[in-house]
């Protein structure tokens, strides 16, 4: 009896002890559920009544945090309709991850210019449940009160609901669009996927690529010294020697896709019908944590091109057509896609240019950089368009955009057509050629110009 009454004891001792210890565990997991909880701020979700409601009141702010590629067009994460809420800005979740010692400086520099500002009432949406409400955390950091999440997805199912997305959209594609069509093999049809950079050797390309792409050489496209592009001639065996007929669909990409924007503009140009660009180049890629793959791909000719080159013919001009762009001030603009100091002539922005200014006549439409968002992605055109107002630039008018020798140019010209704009061209010699021709009509200006 004694026994049994000391084993009873003990276990009675041994049970106060693990309800002892496992006290003093659930003491603490509230206290860590509460740390974790902290990190994300309870914000206030806004039905889709309350949105129409504020749609658009001056103390108001509809904000994007998807991706660029769904706010440009593309119907992702199950959302019934592409684009965006009609009047909505973008401030991309993804823009807060994004790797640049200057990033907090660009962040608050895009806040202001975008007027996402503490003073307003700001509705942030997304259409997975997670974007709206990081940038929500970042804002509330920063001492923003009056924020509301809401899912797009309610607004897309809404046909009487307004949204916008550009005419071209399909011109910039997402990664994940590229990794789909790698996986159906584009349902049969031919594709292509171009790696491009200049040189023969590609240093990006040999440390990791999308997976049966191939490396592109700038040379192949265009030459010096002025570096414009090569004859028809020479870009349809360019084309040819790729692969690519009017009729393949071609992906094209870079580490900095300035080079990958130059070659699709020359592909347009020749005819192929059916061309994209990745929106943000490689760093999309890699960053969505798709497979990257390192053996080298040989190109794979083919015997023909399948139309006569150029089909697309006006969409490259060269100097005479330049000229007569001037001389149509009413009508159309030559518009300068180089720094400021190049434009004003304090450096010529290259080491093998020399002369310095602006064709006479032409106007600014800013760097390329600005047309970029902190992730390499296409900026709104929204945004786009105020910068051209500012120097009396029209998407009504004809545009042909120019830069030293074309490069950046060309990415501007493309996200142009990606808005749908119409009688838009690449004047292909740029400044290197402008500067450099003997004809004295070529006329120079320096300085600053007024924007009047």
């Amino acid at each position: 009896m004694k026994s049994k009454n000391l084993a009873f004891i003990l276990i009675l001792l041994f049970s106060l002890l693990i309800l002892t210890a496992c006290g003093k565990n659930t003491s603490t997991e509230p206290e860590i559920a509460q740390e974790i909880e902290g990190e994300s701020q309870e914000i206030k979700r806004i039905s889709t009544e309350e949105l129409k409601t504020n749609l658009l009141k001056e103390d108001w702010i509809i904000v994007d945090t998807r991706i660029n590629d769904a706010f440009n067009g593309w119907k992702l994460d199950g959302v019934k309709r592409g684009g965006h809420i009609q009047g909505a800005t973008d401030f991309a979740a993804n823009w807060l991850k994004v790797e640049d010692k200057d990033r907090e400086t660009k962040l608050e520099k895009v806040l202001a210019e975008k007027g996402i500002i503490a003073e307003k009432n700001i509705v942030l949406y997304d259409a997975n449940g997670k974007d709206a409400q990081t940038v929500a955390d970042y804002l509330a950091k920063k001492g923003f009160e009056n924020l509301y999440i809401y899912d797009v997805k309610e607004w897309a199912a809404d046909d009487s609901l307004p949204m916008e997305s550009y005419e071209n959209y399909h011109m910039l594609v997402p990664a994940s669009w590229v990794n789909d069509l790698i996986k159906n093999n584009n349902n049969g049809a031919p594709y292509k996927i171009f790696e491009v950079s200049w040189g023969e050797v590609s240093e990006e390309y040999n440390s990791g690529h999308i997976p049966g792409s191939v490396h592109i050489n700038t040379d192949e496209v265009e030459e010096g010294p002025v570096w414009n592009r090569k004859s028809v001639e020479e870009l349809e065996k360019f084309a040819l020697n790729n692969g690519i007929t009017s009729d393949t669909t071609v992906i094209l990409y870079g580490g900095d896709s300035m080079a990958a924007f130059r070659v699709a503009v020359i592909l347009k140009y020749m005819g192929v019908e059916d061309i994209s660009v990745i929106n943000g180049g490689y760093n999309a890629w890699v960053d969505a944590g798709y497979e990257v793959e390192i053996k080298s791909n040989e190109k794979s000719p083919v015997t023909s091109f399948g139309v006569k080159a150029p089909v697309n013919a006006n969409y490259i001009v060269d100097l005479p057509d330049a000229k007569e762009i001037l001389l149509d001030k009413e009508n159309s603009v030559l518009v300068d896609i180089r720094s400021w100091d190049e434009h004003i002539g304090e450096t010529s922005g290259y080491s093998y240019i020399s002369g310095k200014g602006r064709p006479a006549g032409s106007l600014w439409g800013r760097d390329m950089e600005a047309y970029r968002n902190i992730d390499g992605t296409m900026r709104s055109a929204t945004e786009i368009l105020k910068m051209w107002q500012e120097w009396n630039i029209s998407p009504e008018q004809k545009l042909s955009f120019f830069c030293g020798t074309g490069w950046r140019a060309a990415e501007v010209l493309f996200y142009a057509d990606v808005m749908g704009l119409q009688n838009i061209s690449l004047y292909d010699g740029g400044w290197n050629e402008w500067s450099a021709d003997a004809d004295t009509e070529n006329s120079i200006e320096i300085g600053e110009p007024s924007k009047k």
